[in-house]
């Protein structure tokens, strides 16, 4: 039987929810060290059900909703230092000597943020969809997309949503392209009527502009990456991995930062092979 609760911790007076998935059954034992994921701006706690078959025989599912963080304690700071206390909190409060950490897009640069601090409580680190400098191009591109959903035009907030986070060149095949798009759209047409989510993403992705760097030593990390993904080019990729000592970058050649919808077996082979220890399958170097 699967056992689930969610806690609420505060780091400087801001909230965050955690949602831990563990075996009740204490005649199956699984690790000591859970594994943690953090997902992109806009991924909350309860949108990771795609990973649960492939963690929940083996160790602890703590899933967090970052999110929730009120817009207006990234005003007096940087934002990532604060989702990152956020994380130590949270860390703490589940009383883990160390943890398994996973981390895609935003919580890729939450993830090495709290590994760069604290690398004695990380056990392995999964960073997925690493997110490049915010460029005037793609602030431009979010500061537009916030306006229209401001302006209650749910349809435009959408299109330039999904159209920034998707490789578009018709002449790179990208897996389940069609149907990726539309998801997204979907998501960001509900997204764009939740004020709080649409400040969020306003602050969380406009006002961090400081690059993030590798520079990590004595934590077996594994990068990973769409062949496609324009908001981080393969070669700058390889670059900030280089930085992460005995790291190791995997690519998937026919998907773009959406990786997660498009091949989700992909991502968890590589919970499985690499957080896990298990043999894997689908991972190309």
């Amino acid at each position: 039987m699967i056992e689930e609760y969610v806690r609420t911790v505060t780091a400087h007076g801001v909230p965050y929810n955690y949602r831990v998935l563990r075996q009740s059954d204490p005649a199956r034992k699984t690790r000591d060290e859970p594994v943690v994921a953090l997902g992109g701006v806009l991924e909350g706690m309860h949108d990771w059900a795609y990973l649960e078959e492939a963690v929940l025989p083996r160790a602890s599912l703590v899933t967090l909703d970052l999110p929730g963080l009120d817009p207006a304690a990234f005003q007096h700071g940087d934002g990532l230092d604060l989702l990152c206390e956020g994380l130590a909190s949270v860390v703490d409060d589940l009383g883990a000597a160390r943890i398994h950490l996973y981390g895609y897009s935003l919580g890729a640069a939450v993830a090495l943020q709290y590994t760069q601090g604290h690398p004695e409580r990380v056990a392995r680190l999964l960073l997925g969809g690493v997110p490049g400098d915010v460029t005037d191009e793609m602030e431009s591109h979010l500061r537009t997309a916030v306006g229209c959903a401001r302006a209650g035009d749910a349809e435009g907030f959408a299109a330039l949503m999904a159209d920034g986070l998707l490789c578009l060149d018709d002449s790179h095949h990208v897996h389940r392209r069609a149907l990726t798009r539309g998801y997204l759209r979907r998501f960001m047409r509900n997204a764009a009527h939740v004020p709080r989510k649409v400040d969020l993403l306003a602050t969380a992705l406009i006002t961090r502009r400081r690059p993030l760097h590798g520079g990590l030593s004595g934590v077996p990390t594994l990068v990973f990456c769409g062949g496609h993904d324009h908001l981080h080019p393969h070669e700058e990729l390889q670059a900030f991995a280089a930085k992460i000592e005995g790291s190791r970058v995997v690519t998937f050649p026919d998907c773009d930062h959406m990786l997660p919808l498009q091949r989700p077996e992909a991502v968890t082979s590589l919970v499985g092979s690499f957080l896990l220890d298990e043999p894997t399958a689908h991972a190309r170097g």
